[in-house]
């Protein structure tokens, strides 16, 4: 009988110790799913730097819907200017005085014969119709693509070239330099544009593609010039430069090491949306005649027999090329908004 007490006050004992046991156990799983969210938000916080400032951005322009269509027409637009004229040969030049002004999307059938068997299906010669002189305005049309685009890119490649390299001696080594490179874009914003063509033009005796795109990237080069200037100025300025400075870097790798990657974003973002203005300034120098002489087409020179085409009432000749001329600008501007706000999260 005496033992009974004992025995009941060992159970009573080991129950403790296993309810001990199990709220310790507890503790230590809830301590472990602590942990584990800590791990998660730690991840979460650490997993932009861990990208990468370049790719995070890549990330951003692809979750911008109207960036990302606009950036596929684009490149549509640029492929078929690249590869349709390949296989159209000469065709743009082509003249055929019997079907002047050809309207569009006329279909007519066609017999066709595969593999002994013969069917009709609908056939155009020219899908967009035809000019005064009969040439196929859809091979003219894309063409002329060809060209535009050609103009707007290389043209802003020498804007990056001109302006970049001007622009990052004005802003690092200021002084002297800064004033007379300063003056320099004054005296080239005061310019007028179309007489400076003009007089180029009388100088080589004719306007050329090549002529063109000089032109325009030496006179136009001073907004470029003008924000990297400025981003140097304040980058110059900044604790990792005067420490590279204080290492002893010399001023090629602070400039092109330290300097430039953190200046590129908003450059790239002026680069982009400065094309779509190139692309309609040698629209307008086509329309006036100061682009590339026919044959060659462009979309500028496709508008400029706008008068003779709105009195006999044919429009397509002229609806096709402001379409596209439109559609490229409007979309070239959008992607730019995308890399914009895709470089600058603050716009979000």
């Amino acid at each position: 009988m005496a033992d009974q007490p004992l025995k009941r006050i060992a159970q009573t004992g080991s129950l403790l110790g296993a309810a001990g046991v199990a709220q310790a156990m507890a503790a230590e799983e809830a301590l472990r799913h602590e942990g584990a969210a800590e791990d998660l938000v730690v991840a979460e916080v650490a997993e932009p730097s861990e990208i990468g400032f370049w790719k995070l951005a890549v990330i951003r322009f692809l979750h911008h819907r109207t960036a990302t269509v606009s950036l596929g027409i684009l490149l549509f637009i640029i492929v078929t200017a690249m590869i349709l004229p390949t296989f159209q040969g000469d065709l743009f030049r082509l003249q055929d005085y019997t079907h002047p002004y050809g309207s569009p999307f006329e279909f007519h059938s066609r017999t066709v014969s595969l593999a002994g068997a013969s069917f009709s299906i609908p056939w155009t010669d020219h899908l967009l119709g035809t000019d005064a002189l009969g040439r196929d305005e859809m091979a003219r049309l894309v063409r002329g693509a060809r060209v535009s685009l050609t103009v707007g890119l290389l043209a802003m490649l020498g804007y990056i070239i001109i302006g970049g390299i001007l622009g990052a001696l004005a802003g690092y080594y200021g002084g002297w330099i800064d004033n007379a490179l300063m003056r320099l874009t004054d005296v080239i914003i005061a310019m007028p544009f179309i007489l400076v063509v003009v007089a180029v033009t009388a100088a080589f005796g004719g306007v050329s593609l090549t002529v063109l795109v000089l032109v325009i990237a030496g006179l136009g080069w001073f907004e470029i010039g003008r924000l990297m200037r400025a981003q140097f100025l304040v980058l110059r300025e900044s604790e990792f430069v005067q420490a590279a400075r204080a290492l002893g870097a010399s001023d090629a790798r602070i400039i092109f090491r330290h300097i430039v990657p953190n200046s590129l974003a908003p450059i790239i973002v002026s680069a982009t949306l400065g094309v779509s203005g190139i692309i309609l300034l040698e629209a307008a120098l086509g329309f006036l005649g100061y682009s590339v002489p026919p044959p060659e087409p462009s979309w500028g020179n496709l508008l400029s027999q706008y008068e003779e085409e709105i009195q006999l009432g044919k429009l397509w000749p002229l609806a096709f090329p402001a379409i596209a001329l439109v559609t490229t600008a409007l979309c070239i501007n959008l992607i730019g908004d995308g890399i914009r706000d895709a470089l600058d999260p603050r716009q979000r």
